[in-house]
């Protein structure tokens, strides 16, 4: 059985590498583009946010390419996430397609159930090993994002680009962790390389930080905030993203499963303006955003999409935590109307703002 996933950037590596060493056939799902999102727009309800028509555009492309099965991750709570699976389901099945569909969520007992069905010789250590040496490409691949989010404002963008390509091609095809090892400290010393042979003239900007918060696959997925995290490196601004694959897996399916409190750091942070979760990320939103104020940085950025409860309650907060920490937050409300041009003009006005309210305290220190 051909088996798929929704493309949430680059998730499909570590996913490719699980599955394949359970000997599931897999079709990756194109990336996503134009056509991607039309799809999702024309068969999805109106109301549906961004997330769940480009994740339903996607799974029509990968069925028209073959695929027999789809598998992806759900959910519980106010969060709308909990019912992606069966809409698309629903949806698909009403469109003439003709697949099984797997949503994985607690317990852990039926998420074992499903890969035992799915994989013609599953065994309890080659799942284990399979999904130990997934987990690490996973984290590397994240490790890598965070160090060219950090330093990638010190680099020409299509240099640093071509580099996270080949990284990733590497990762894909490693076949061992001791590759991976030997992947991370290559990556790590070219990165450095560069940025100590080609410093772009972007000094006066250079110096920002700015951490990027909101719903994990607005926040994930480049498609979905074109490029939002890139193009503040392109304006010179150190980006820190609160938001990563593996803390939700950890938070939701090990810990929430366990009814364990995993980010008892962000929810303290939180408590002060929002007790109660609120579905998705929500909760973390207002959190992160009291830790990054707290930790002195310059700015913040919400990405939303459009009609999210969760981030519209966040939102809400933010403005108390702005006023409160004196830190600047942009939210970033995105659909599959926003313009890469909308998106570049509100992001150079911001760093423009951040940069005045930097330089005017500066001089207010000097006197």
């Amino acid at each position: 059985m051909k088996v798929t996933f929704p493309q949430m950037g680059s998730l499909n590596i570590p996913l490719e590498s699980f599955l394949q060493r359970l000997d599931i056939e897999t079709i990756t799902p194109p990336p996503l583009t134009k056509r991607t999102i039309n799809l999702g727009v024309k068969y999805s309800p109106e109301s549906a946010c961004l997330p769940f028509k480009l994740v339903l555009g996607n799974f029509i492309e990968a069925l028209e390419l073959g695929a027999e099965a789809i598998i992806m991750a759900g959910g519980n709570g106010p969060c709308r996430f909990g019912h992606f699976g069966e809409l698309a389901n629903d949806i698909l099945a009403d469109l003439g397609y003709n697949f099984e569909f797997y949503i994985l969520e607690p317990p852990v007992k039926s998420i074992v159930d499903i890969f035992i069905e799915l994989s013609p010789s599953f065994n309890w250590i080659k799942a284990i090993k399979s999904l130990r040496f997934a987990w690490q490409k996973l984290i590397l691949i994240e490790k890598m994002k965070k160090y060219r989010l950090k330093y990638g404002t010190f680099l020409p963008q299509n240099k640093i680009n071509k580099i996270e390509d080949k990284y990733l091609m590497l990762i894909a095809d490693a076949n061992s962790s001791a590759r991976l090892k030997n992947i991370d400290k290559s990556y790590k010393d070219e990165i450095n390389k560069c940025k100590n042979d080609q410093l772009v003239d972007n000094h006066q900007t250079a110096n920002l930080k700015i951490g990027l918060v909101g719903d994990i696959y607005t926040v994930s997925e480049p498609f979905a905030n074109l490029d939002a995290s890139k193009r503040l490196n392109e304006l010179g601004v150190a980006v820190d993203r609160a938001v990563f694959v593996s803390k939700w897996v950890k938070d939701n399916l090990i810990y929430g499963a366990l009814n364990i409190p995993s980010n008892s750091k962000v929810l303290k942070a939180a408590n002060r303006y929002l007790q109660e979760g609120v579905g998705g990320l929500g909760l973390e939103t207002v959190g992160e955003t009291v830790l990054y104020g707290e930790k002195g940085y310059d700015g913040v950025i919400q990405l939303a999409p459009l009609g999210c409860m969760p981030e519209i309650v966040a939102k809400s907060l933010l403005t108390k935590v702005e006023r409160d920490l004196q830190i600047p937050v942009l939210t970033l409300t995105l659909d599959e109307h926003s313009s890469a041009t909308g998106v570049q003009t509100r992001l150079e006005a911001f760093v423009d703002l951040l940069k005045q309210k930097k330089n005017s305290n500066n001089k207010a220190f000097l006197n």
